[in-house]
């Protein structure tokens, strides 16, 4: 895995016909894909004894990226993350099953809800405000409530699906971002980069969507912990640190 600041680049793909091809995985695409101006419809791609097909896309990515792994692609299965490694199991290994028998204790489960495919995570931030967060990999910053007194760095520019940009204001948090773990613990993040300035408006969200899903948590805070997910038993922890 390569980490550009920005995304994460999975490594290692190989095309058909020996191509060595990188993915941004990205956790708040529903469908994957890969760029191409060829003629077919979809290609096989291979790591190690994985195989995925995945459809053609053209012009949708930032240039320079090859492809997308978003949620489609991790059905049946469960990923660690550590660093510039992701480890990827199937949902039935004894990995995914008992990941506290090979991480310790010291892995805790996060409080999530579920829409669709989607997780969020439960969150507090500013103090004493609580809500659910986006877990998404495919975003650099996150997205947080605003409380006042923060450190404002500026302007940042938001590439959207279908190459709309947005201009969004760019903080650094004045109190700790945390997040809830099943059985307890509170999970601590100072300092933490986010940005504000989004609206349901912006995102042209359905009926069905509540403010509590505009909130997002990025790669920012996403990349400080060991980092568990089981997109089958839909269970999310993290290697829990103290501060």
């Amino acid at each position: 895995m390569l980490d550009t600041g920005i995304s994460l680049l999975l490594l290692g793909f190989q095309s058909e016909k020996g191509e060595k091809v990188s993915f941004l995985w990205d956790t708040g695409s529903d469908i994957s894909f890969y760029e191409g101006s060829d003629s077919l419809e979809a290609k096989e791609f291979q790591i190690g004894e994985k195989k995925i097909r995945l459809r053609r896309g053209e012009g949708i990515l930032p240039k320079g990226i090859q492809g997308l792994l978003g949620l489609d692609s991790f059905r049946g299965s469960c990923v660690f993350w550590d660093q510039d490694l992701l480890y990827w199991f199937p949902s039935d290994s004894s990995f995914c099953d008992h990941p506290d028998a090979y991480l310790g204790t010291q892995l805790k489960f996060l409080m999530t809800k579920q829409k669709g495919e989607h997780s969020f995570v439960q969150f507090e931030y500013p103090k004493s405000m609580t809500s659910f967060a986006h877990l998404d990999t495919g975003a650099s910053l996150s997205i947080l409530p605003k409380e006042g007194g923060e450190v404002y760095l500026g302007e940042k520019r938001v590439f959207r699906p279908g190459g709309t940009i947005l201009t969004l204001e760019h903080w650094q948090s004045k109190e700790t971002l945390t997040v809830f773990s099943k059985s307890g613990f509170r999970e601590e993040y100072p300092n933490v980069e986010f940005l504000t300035g989004i609206s349901l408006e912006n995102f042209h969200l359905s009926g069905d969507k509540d403010k509590e899903e505009v909130w997002v948590i990025g790669l920012g805070v996403l990349r400080t912990r060991p980092l568990f997910w089981d997109f089958s038993r839909k269970r999310i922890g993290i290697i829990h640190q103290e501060n």
